[in-house]
C-alpha cells in the first residue's frame, strides 16, 4: 500500500532508538515513508493500522515478544502475512539465520548492514500496488 505521494510505506522495529532513526533516515532517502516501533507488541498494532509494504525488524527486542515472535505473529495474521519481513540483527550465526527464516523472515542482514542491503530489499520485496 503506497501512500498518497506514491511512496512505499516501511515499518522499522528496533529497540535502539539511534539505530532505528538511522534506518528510517536511509529509508527516507530511498523514497520510503518510514514508521518506527521500539517494541514488537507496538509494531503489530502499527502494522495493522498502516499496512506497510515492507518491515525491517531486529531479532533481539525487549519485552514479551522478540523479533522471532513478532515474525510468527505477523505470519499468523491474515492481514499481515504477505508483508515482506527483513531481519536486521546482531545475531548472525547460521543457526540464528535459519531460526529467522523459519519464523517467517524473507531476508536476514547482519548489523552493521550495508546501504545496498536496504536498497535491494526494497527493490525485491516491496509491493508496488
Amino acid at each position: 500500500m503506497q501512500n498518497e505521494n506514491n511512496k512505499l510505506i516501511a515499518l522499522v522495529v528496533e529497540d535502539n532508538q539511534d539505530f532505528a532513526q538511522l534506518v528510517c533516515d536511509i529509508l527516507h532517502i530511498q523514497g520510503c515513508t518510514p514508521h518506527v516501533a521500539y517494541r514488537a507488541e507496538a509494531a503489530l498494532t502499527i502494522a495493522r493500522n498502516i499496512n506497510p509494504d515492507i518491515v525491517f525488524c531486529d531479532l533481539g527486542l525487549p519485552g514479551d515478544m522478540n523479533g522471532l515472535d513478532f515474525a510468527r505473529s505477523m505470519r499468523a495474521d491474515a492481514s499481515l502475512r504477505s508483508i515482506p519481513l527483513v531481519a536486521i540483527t546482531g545475531y548472525t550465526s547460521e543457526q540464528d539465520k535459519a531460526a529467522a527464516m523459519a519464523a517467517g523472515f524473507n531476508m536476514v542482514f547482519p548489523k552493521p548492514f550495508k546501504f545496498v542491503d536496504l536498497t535491494n530489499a526494497i527493490a525485491q520485496y516491496a509491493r508496488r500496488d
